[in-house]
């Protein structure tokens, strides 16, 4: 998952917007074209509501809505009747989601461990981008800064950590049931086509001018002489490669089409399990990739996505639980509307 979805996706965090776990099998480019542009005008600072005195702002209620459009699959553009409605809907969305985090940060097995899995979900985001460059152009593309990125995963965990332990033990899901509604669904669990590779990669040190390109480019190009001559891929990256994935030996995992630069992804698709590529110039160097493995697209098996039916089940039976206990939070809350919609 591309950050700049995993953003969206991290916009509204409590089981009351069920997003279907088959979601994740849409491909980045159909998610992009559903996002719409700022909604209202306006600064994204400005305040929108006060949750007992904590701001709700105006680029939170954007990214809600933008998840809600993502979510539902709508098509832009949407009339100004819609827009007002989704603001509306994200608004309350936020509202509740502030409500449980607050109710939450008194739970100290909520919050317990919750700072090493903000910085351990950070890392795992830097690992899957191609250079730290890139990480950055991310969160910049997606409207975030590191810290608002940082504080969506934990306002995520520590309502997630809050909910499982109060309401989770008072739900179930048998085997029947999550067995039945996979079969109902067969058709949400293919996946497209995907590769797993791995990658050398030479950025452009200095100020980017000719002459620093060609020094990156003829780094490469021995780097690539080595590989084809022989030497093994795996330690090259870990001793050459300025990616993140030089931990892994250039391993860069499993990813589907649209999910990489285009340029890469053609250049992926067309080799052979153990080929290797010739120079591929994007901008965030030269890349040298080795695809490991292709897979064709295929239906998961029942027992692949088991963990995920039995999860989207029990968020769907804790959901009711959860908006009864909003409603009791908000009977007690001061709630300040600061912009009508």
């Amino acid at each position: 998952m591309s950050l700049r979805r995993r953003a969206i996706a991290l916009a509204i965090v409590i089981p009351l917007l069920l997003i279907p776990l088959f979601a994740c099998n849409q491909s980045d480019q159909k998610q992009q074209r559903q996002i719409p542009p700022a909604l209202r005008q306006g600064f994204p600072a400005d305040a929108v509501e006060k949750v007992n005195g904590k701001t709700i702002t105006r680029a939170e209620v954007d990214r809600a809505v933008k998840a809600l459009v993502a979510n539902r699959e709508l098509s832009p553009p949407l009339s100004a009747a819609k827009l007002r409605d989704l603001n509306r809907e994200a608004l309350e969305q936020l509202i509740a989601s502030e409500l449980l985090y607050q109710a939450a940060q008194e739970s100290v097995a909520a919050t317990e461990g919750v700072e090493q899995q903000v910085a351990q979900a950070i890392s795992r985001d830097r690992a899957r981008h191609l250079s730290d460059v890139a990480f950055y152009r991310s969160i910049e593309e997606a409207g975030l800064t590191l810290p608002q990125l940082e504080q969506l995963i934990r306002k995520e965990l520590v309502i997630g950590n809050f909910v499982e332990k109060r309401f989770g033990r008072r739900v179930r899901v048998d085997a029947e049931e999550a067995r039945n509604f996979y079969e109902a669904n067969r058709e949400r669990f293919k996946t497209g086509c995907s590769a797993r590779a791995s990658q050398i990669l030479v950025v452009v040190m200095g100020s980017g001018e000719e002459r620093d390109k060609e020094r990156a480019r003829e780094r490469a190009e021995i780097l690539l002489h080595r590989v084809k001559e022989g030497e093994n891929f795996s330690i090259l990256a870990q001793s050459h490669s300025d990616c993140p994935s030089k931990a892994r030996g250039g391993d860069l995992g499993f990813f589907n089409r649209g999910e990489l630069d285009p340029r890469l992804e053609q250049a992926v698709f067309a080799l052979k399990p153990g080929e290797i590529s010739d120079l591929v110039q994007t901008s965030n160097g030269f890349h040298i990739l080795k695809l490991t493995e292709k897979r064709a697209p295929r239906l998961e098996s029942y027992q692949e996505a088991e963990p995920a039916v039995c999860a989207f089940l029990k968020k769907e039976k804790m959901a009711p639980l959860v908006a009864a206990y909003v409603a009791e939070l908000r009977g007690e809350a001061k709630l300040e509307q600061v912009v009508k919609w």
